[in-house]
């Protein structure tokens, strides 16, 4: 019986073990997802809103822009894809914790939390 019970045991703890490892977006500390979030400086827009809140983009990189005709009125796959690039490596300069990949940035959890965040 005690044999049985140990095998139990080691058996779900190895599957456990191979599951896959939770989202660091989503583990990450509040005050490490508030700074993802943000713009990056003074003079970007936030590149979290350009995937979750693109109207918020928008109004960002516009209010960065002199000249009308530098305005944008909806967020371009460029800059989706330079985003999709830029908020791992911001993630990692803002200590999230784990390797954010691409699958990370899209998953609804994030999205939900980053409408969490903005809300306040």
């Amino acid at each position: 019986m005690k044999t049985l019970r140990l095998f139990a045991v080691v058996a779900v703890i190895a599957l456990a073990s191979c599951g896959k490892p939770d989202n660091p977006l989503v583990t990450a500390s509040e005050a490490q997802f508030v700074q993802w979030v943000e713009p990056k400086n003074a003079f970007s827009a936030s590149c979290a809103a350009a995937l979750y809140e693109p109207e918020l983009f928008v109004r960002q990189y516009n209010g960065l822009k002199f000249s009308a005709g530098a305005k944008i009125s909806a967020v371009s796959e460029q800059q989706k894809t330079d985003c999709v690039v830029e908020l791992p490596k911001r993630a990692a300069q803002v200590g999230v914790p784990g390797d954010v990949a691409q699958e990370h940035l899209f998953d609804e959890r994030v999205r939900k939390r980053y409408l969490a965040v903005r809300k306040g």
